[in-house]
């Protein structure tokens, strides 16, 4: 039988020694070279008919060859699953190739192959425990939110009118604007509330249908992309190169207002759909849906804040020589040393979640089916149409979206997520923290920008990995 020996280096990388001897491995190169030579089409001969010593002649050093190496990888492999190593990277060649030929007249008595592997050693988690503390956000002015939330949807439906005696600060106007010391005419649009000209601003809330106004452009509002403002605000073609002044004066032609819809049963129906009959249930609604949405974020971040502990709290070692090496051969011409060393921090700690990720997953028994798979699609489905469907209908919708493959992971490893959170969450103390809603934002706009720079520092790596 052939051998493995196993020489370890450290205590993350080994070399795994191959013998096979040529009583081993001759019946193997012969039953392969017969059935060469019944299906081979070989340039003078029927089919199955050239001579075997033609073909050994012609063929039999790669046959040798390529037998040798698929005997040598089946047991190289088959040691490695049987010795339960969790292996990172593949199995690489060492520098020593071993001093044997590949000829088949007369082949060598035995053959030996030194291999290097990285792998991780054996580990458990720590830091899942009740005296691990956690703060989750919780958002303080909800009451607010509510009220602002329903302000903005009895707006949405409300009714439209064009008054021409004031305007008011939720007012939108159109302007007829004519450049000073130019010709360039336009219509600009101004929704009131989002003015940074605090000076025209005011000036506006006295103004009135049909009065002149004299206004710098660049100045009412927050444009200071050239683009953006030539685009948006002087409403000119991509293609329009002309240079047009800051300074314009003109007539107010329209003003749009839109009152609020009054908080009766219609409204509650068309709105909130049935359940809401009443404005206490209204913002009660309201305030579950704001809830909902800060808590998947607040857990987020909680998330984030587990990972970085049990990062903290589980150094796992790894096989950093043997990666680099294995990075750099098996990608050669696309990575450079240099690119490697310079990624690599990142990408270890990033492998190094992804084990512990793993190993949670093994030991939570998270799975996810493809059953609920298709629920999740469907919820999505519903929350985009916003009304109920037939069932038929969302069946097939999330059918046709889970040809993706590539999709279908995404969802897998969402839910996967989610599941993961929940029992990381069981195990943990969380220590509800309330705070204000832009307070919040703050927090979560910096992390989310955090965790972007970070994913970007081993793109390239994890890019060619996956």
């Amino acid at each position: 039988m052939p051998t493995v020996q196993r020489n370890d280096l450290d205590s993350t990388s080994a070399i795994i020694t191959v013998t096979v001897q040529r009583d081993e491995l001759k019946p193997k190169v012969d039953a392969e070279l017969k059935r060469f030579r019944q299906r081979a089409a070989i340039k003078g001969f029927r089919q199955g008919q050239a001579p075997m010593d033609y073909v050994k002649r012609m063929y039999g050093s790669a046959l040798f060859a390529d037998t040798l190496n698929d005997m040598m990888a089946q047991e190289l492999y088959d040691y490695l699953r049987q010795s339960g190593l969790d292996v990172l990277g593949q199995p690489m060649p060492t520098e020593n190739p071993g001093n044997f030929t590949h000829s088949i007249s007369s082949p060598d008595t035995e053959f030996s192959v030194e291999y290097e592997i990285g792998f991780v050693p054996p580990f458990e988690v720590k830091g899942l425990d009740k005296s691990q503390v956690y703060e989750r956000y919780t958002i303080a002015n909800l009451d607010e939110l509510a009220e602002t939330d329903l302000d903005n949807a009895r707006e949405r439906v409300g009714k439209r009118s064009n008054p021409e005696n004031d305007i008011q600060e939720n007012d939108i106007v159109r302007i007829a604007s004519k450049e000073e010391g130019g010709d360039y005419e336009t219509t600009i649009t101004l929704f009131i509330k989002d003015m940074t000209d605090e000076a025209f601003k005011a000036e506006l809330l006295t103004k009135k249908k049909g009065d002149s106004v004299r206004f710098n452009a660049r100045e009412l509002e927050n444009r200071h992309d050239e683009k953006m403002y030539r685009k948006y605000i002087l409403s000119l073609e991509e293609s329009d190169d002309r240079q047009v002044g800051d300074w314009f004066s003109g007539t107010i032609e329209e003003v749009s207002r839109v009152g609020k819809a009054d908080l009766d049963e219609e409204f509650f129906t068309s709105y909130f759909g049935s359940g809401v009959s009443n404005e206490n249930e209204a913002r009660e609604e309201i305030k579950k849906a704001i809830a909902q949405f800060y808590e998947v974020r607040a857990n987020a971040l909680v998330m984030r804040d587990i990972q970085a502990r049990l990062l903290e709290l589980n150094p796992i070692e790894l096989p950093e020589r043997f990666l680099r090496r294995w990075l750099i051969a098996t990608n050669r011409g696309t990575l450079t040393p240099e690119s490697v060393e310079q990624e690599f921090p990142a990408f270890a700690e990033n492998l190094r979640w992804s084990l512990l990720r793993d190993h949670l997953k093994a030991k939570f028994a998270i799975e996810v089916s493809d059953e609920e798979i298709r629920e999740d699609y469907m919820r999505r489905i519903r929350s985009y149409f916003q009304m109920d469907l037939p069932e038929n209908i969302l069946t097939d919708y999330a059918e046709r979206m889970m040809k993706n493959d590539k999709d279908v992971e995404k969802v897998k490893n969402d839910l996967e997520y989610d599941k993961l959170f929940e029992a990381m969450r069981a195990e943990v103390t969380l220590a509800d923290k309330p705070i204000n809603s832009a307070e919040f934002q703050q927090i979560f706009d910096a992390t989310r920008q955090k965790a972007e720079t970070e994913q970007g520092e081993d793109a390239e790596l994890r890019e060619i990995v996956e």
